[in-house]
């Protein structure tokens, strides 16, 4: 079965209902804290600096949240709207001085 990504455009794909199922998702939260985490060992930053980190397609923010557990700051841009609004939901209950505005 094709991804259903590749059937048109992503920012088509992840509607309000497709980003709150993926960001819900436990195995997509553990597998993007992974890729998070070796992003930054890539990135290869000294030991307690912190850095700004762009993530280019960063969905709901759930690689951002594993930057900012690991003292990192972060930018994030986004193809589809519904995404971002989950980022910026979520920045606000968490109250970690992020925020998500949208650029159209």
């Amino acid at each position: 079965m094709p991804r259903p990504e590749a059937s048109g455009p992503p920012a088509n794909y992840y509607d309000a209902t497709e980003a709150a199922k993926y960001t819900s998702s436990s195995r997509i939260i553990r597998v993007q804290a992974e890729i998070a985490a070796r992003c930054v060992e890539l990135l290869n930053f000294p030991a307690g600096a912190r850095r700004l980190v762009v993530d280019v397609g960063c969905g709901s923010g759930l690689s951002g949240a594993a930057l900012e557990r690991a003292g990192h700051a972060w930018v994030g841009c986004d193809v589809s709207r519904d995404m971002l609004r989950v980022a910026a939901r979520r920045a606000a209950r968490d109250d970690d001085g992020g925020e998500a505005e949208d650029m159209d």
